[in-house]
């Protein structure tokens, strides 16, 4: 029996597409906890707008801390991003070394899955990006555009140069819902007998078609397809993953997802997320009565809607949505994914609602586009076009022309008195707005508070007695100092320990002080190792369970040679430490919230603990 694998993109759906003030780690921790036994192939979790609103979300992490706070919760699963080959997650062209950071530091906080796409399906533009993915060590999944004006051919070439470019999959993404059924069946049919690596399909169900088509696509040869937790019927998303099990139910094909348990799953989301989705013009009757503009993808509609309400003009939305049809045709017919359907969509409010006439003004980015800047277009442009750029001189098409270079040193100097971590530095060259507002927020009162429980102490005097705080901090790289500092200010940990520097610090959010073992030896801790399953616990009237806070390694005592904090039988206070969790190397340690008795430990020393997991039961007096 043939088996398709599930990318589950429902992550990724809500940072894109819900109001995310309501959104605490709370929540999202619930939403995780609901993956853990269920055998996604894998998860996308970020890409386009998404990356943008994670800045802006109540979680008080930057995009890649959130990757790395969704790893530590699902340690086990294949986290995915979806990026422009040069433009990332936004609309710019980006040099090769913000590439080679974003890449990096995606890998590093627990994203080793890339899809990679080029709006214009320029396979020239991807090279760089899928070589230094390959070369990291990380998956990469070439991606085409899909074109209904190509023929099954160019897809079996494109495919084929991407296979050898190092990609171990290829996807088809129907950016614009244009694919016809019958047309899936034959293009996966062909793809999978000319390819030796699995061909995925991604599409939005907008025309509500998609889940037949994946049907097709499937019993044709299709190796997986992109599914969510949220229905297509809110919005324009991928169709859900139960419409999709049931459409397979009598096809000779498997999967890994348990149905009973998403199902919970799904209950769960539809407690916490649905009531929150953003519906942005989608009514039955806008699809039905626009039917040419469905071939559009929904954000570009949202965002031009947008743009109008700013200015005041959102009553000539639909003129601006036939201009962009018009518009696209003209210039060859490319794609409208980001950033092609960006400048085509500003491009429409100039010539529709700036200008007197059409084409009487023209945006730098149209003029780019045209001009090859981000890639070469897959028709030709209309002459009136283009004899229109022949007249701008030449000093002005060398500024246009200009390239985004390298413009990390220079973010990184802006922010020398904010941060110095490379995963702020990054976002904010990529989304200087709304990063600055996320780390004015980290500079909050609120996070300065944090400082009031800072206990310093030296090798000789690892308590921090008898030393000048301020003269310790003197000899500190401050950067590093406030980079640590905001963890535990973003964090639901009491307190962390570390040594910088040769000088051991805790940091206690409540301002208490706590005195740092010198002894102690802090231990690597793979997240991706194997862990214990959680013990079966039956909770008893009056008990308490109390569960790890984080992914990491459990500590009994303080130190290796010292006694445990607490036994079966002891009776602890609102306060007293109860264990550790070693985590990056951080000691954090779980303090009692209650007056009580431990009645059992249900972790040895050095166990692996994954989040949530329970540790101890207390009897709560």
């Amino acid at each position: 029996m043939k088996r398709v694998k599930i990318n589950d993109i429902t992550i990724r759906d809500i940072f894109q597409n819900t109001e995310l003030n309501y959104l605490d780690r709370k929540k999202i921790s619930s939403i995780l906890s609901g993956y853990r036994d269920l055998k996604f192939d894998s998860l996308e979790i970020m890409g386009g707008s998404g990356f943008e609103n994670m800045l802006s979300s109540s979680l008080g992490m930057n995009p890649f801390e959130i990757a790395y706070f969704i790893k530590q919760q699902l340690p086990s699963a294949t986290l995915q991003v979806l990026i422009g080959a040069k433009s990332l997650t936004g609309p710019e062209v980006y040099s090769g070394e913000i590439i080679k950071k974003f890449i990096s530091l995606c890998l590093k906080n627990g994203i080793n899955s890339f899809r990679v796409y080029d709006s214009l399906n320029d396979l020239d533009n991807m090279k760089f990006t899928v070589s230094e993915i390959v070369d990291k060590g990380g998956a990469c999944q070439g991606t085409i555009i899909y074109d209904n004006l190509l023929d099954i051919g160019c897809y079996i070439d494109s495919s084929r140069k991407l296979e050898k470019m190092g990609c171990s999959s290829i996807c088809i993404k129907d950016a614009e819902n244009t694919i016809m059924p019958g047309h899936t069946a034959k293009l996966f049919d062909a793809l999978s007998v000319e390819l030796k690596v699995p061909v995925f399909f991604s599409a939005s169900n907008l025309r509500g078609l998609q889940t037949l088509n994946y049907y097709e696509a499937c019993v044709s040869g299709c190796g997986g397809v992109d599914l969510s937790f949220i229905p297509s019927s809110y919005n324009d998303f991928t169709p859900t993953l139960f419409s999709f099990m049931l459409g397979l139910k009598d096809a000779d094909i498997s999967f890994k997802v348990d149905y009973e348990k998403a199902v919970k799953l799904a209950e769960l989301i539809k407690k916490d997320i649905y009531p929150y989705i953003r519906h942005d013009l989608f009514s039955t009757r806008f699809i039905l009565n626009q039917s040419h503009k469905s071939l559009m993808p929904k954000w570009l509609i949202s965002s031009i809607d947008r743009q109008l309400r700013e200015i005041g003009e959102n009553k000539s939305l639909d003129v601006v949505l036939e201009e962009v049809l018009r518009i696209k045709d003209e210039i060859g017919n490319p794609s409208l994914s980001t950033p092609v359907g960006q400048i085509i969509g500003s491009q429409a409010i100039l010539n529709t609602v700036i200008s007197d006439n059409r084409w009487e003004i023209l945006c730098d980015e149209i003029k780019k586009l045209i001009w090859g800047y981000f890639g070469k277009l897959p028709r030709e442009v209309n002459e009136k076009i283009t004899s229109k750029l022949e007249s701008i001189s030449e000093e002005e098409k060398s500024r246009i022309k200009t390239e985004n270079g390298n413009v990390y040193q220079q973010c990184e100097k802006e922010l020398e008195n904010k941060t110095c971590r490379e995963e702020d530095i990054l976002s904010y060259c990529l989304y200087p707005e709304k990063t600055g507002e996320y780390l004015n927020k980290k500079e909050s009162p609120a996070s300065k508070k944090v400082l009031q429980g800072v206990k310093i102490g030296t090798a000789g005097d690892p308590g921090g007695t008898g030393n000048d705080p301020v003269s310790i901090l003197g000899k500190l790289d401050t950067k590093k100092f406030k980079e640590i500092t905001d963890i535990v200010e973003s964090s639901n940990i009491d307190e962390i320990t570390f040594e910088l520097e040769g000088i051991k610090i805790s940091i206690n959010s409540t301002g208490k002080q706590t005195r740092i073992p010198e002894n102690y030896q802090a231990r690597d801790n793979n997240i991706t190792g194997n862990r214990p399953g959680f013990p079966k616990v039956e909770q008893q009237p009056g008990t308490i369970i109390i569960r790890s806070p984080i992914v990491g390694t459990f500590y009994t005592s303080p130190g290796p040679e010292e006694p445990p904090f607490v036994k079966a039988g002891d009776r602890v206070k609102k306060g007293d430490t109860l264990f550790i969790v070693e985590a990056m190397k951080l000691m954090n340690r779980v303090k009692s919230e209650h007056d009580g008795e431990i009645i059992e430990i249900l972790a040895a020393n050095e166990d692996a603990l994954e989040y949530d997991q329970p540790v101890m039961v207390l009897k709560e007096k």
